[in-house]
């Protein structure tokens, strides 16, 4: 499904045949996307407690000095914030893998707190996948991105989702923007992108493409977890969910609730999330000002130490960290 049509002709007429034999085509294209996928409808019903949680980082003074944050917020809009700084001598492909590993933990540690003290019969929504495919270390990652993500995996992330079986949390991946190829590939359907099928086949809010397995078994030997993702038509804004395997019995109640707390005034998403995105961001101004709280509070001899370290840039770490 071409998102644009290639006419290189000064003829109208030529042009004009070119458009719409280029329009059957789609057509022909919808019309076996829709054969290949059964398309259902559920009504809102709350049955659950909501919470949402994001992330977002920013840099200070040129990428010295990295501030992560993240915000977790319920129903009933109370938000808890946890921030970190992190220095980096380097701004390459391995100090941004670790930067986003670093924002995942700092998530993943908020959340964990927050369901610490949850009781059952909750819904955690988290910003982005709860799949660590993306986060996996490959043949180019360093030791301590290494030694970073096995101590996340097994000191964080493998609890929190044993914690959310246990006391039946759902925990919900949300994926706004769908430019992956997953939904087509599973239909058998190539060289088109999901976010075509997904506005092209539900079309009424509460539609939803029945959920598809997937693994994370290929892309680690240290993680072997399975999932489900679905496609859902939130007041005609259309996302991806994610959602454990373990839970799978649970997703056409995740779907009721999600429709449930749904608005027609924040892109179909809900004020709860919308607060926690809103509490995540760190602007490039907040940055710099808690950096420079932090600095006040050291020696003269490490404030000079700390500057030195940061002009130099001549090697990849994370040796400076300051809660």
């Amino acid at each position: 499904m071409k998102s644009y049509i290639d006419l290189n002709s000064v003829d109208p007429n030529e042009a004009s045949l070119k458009i719409s034999k280029e329009l059957q085509n789609q057509d022909l294209l919808l019309t076996k996307i829709k054969n290949k996928i059964k398309i259902h409808n559920l009504e809102p019903k709350c049955s659950r407690r909501l919470l949402a949680a994001d992330s977002g980082f920013n840099n200070a003074y040129e990428s010295s000095f990295t501030v992560i944050k993240s915000a977790v917020v319920d129903d009933e809009i109370n938000v808890d914030i946890s921030k970190n700084i992190y220095l980096f001598h380097t701004n390459n492909y391995s100090s941004d893998r670790l930067k986003r590993l670093l924002m995942q933990v700092n998530l993943y540690q908020a959340i964990a707190k927050k369901i610490h003290n949850l009781n059952e019969n909750s819904l955690f929504l988290v910003d982005g996948t709860i799949t660590l495919s993306v986060f996996t270390p490959t043949l180019r990652d360093s030791k301590e991105y290494r030694s970073l993500f096995g101590n996340f995996l097994e000191g964080i992330y493998l609890p929190l989702i044993s914690d959310c079986v246990e006391k039946d949390i759902l925990l919900l991946g949300f994926l706004k923007r769908t430019g992956s190829s997953f939904l087509s590939r599973n239909i058998g359907i190539d060289d088109i992108y999901d976010i075509y099928i997904i506005n092209s086949v539900l079309k009424m809010s509460g539609d939803y493409i029945s959920p598809i397995p997937m693994s994370n078994s290929s892309s680690s030997k240290l993680l072997h977890q399975n999932y489900l993702t679905f496609f859902l038509n939130l007041n005609d804004w259309n996302y991806r969910f994610e959602l454990l395997k373990q839970q799978q019995n649970k997703y056409a109640e995740c779907i009721k609730n999600l429709l449930f707390w749904s608005t027609r005034t924040h892109y179909g998403m809900n004020p709860i999330f919308s607060k926690a995105d809103e509490y995540s961001r760190v602007t490039r101004r907040e940055a710099e000002v808690m950096f420079n709280l932090v600095l006040s509070d050291l020696s003269e001899d490490q404030k000079a130490k700390l500057r030195k370290s940061a002009k130099k840039k001549t090697h990849f770490g994370f040796d400076q960290l300051v809660q």
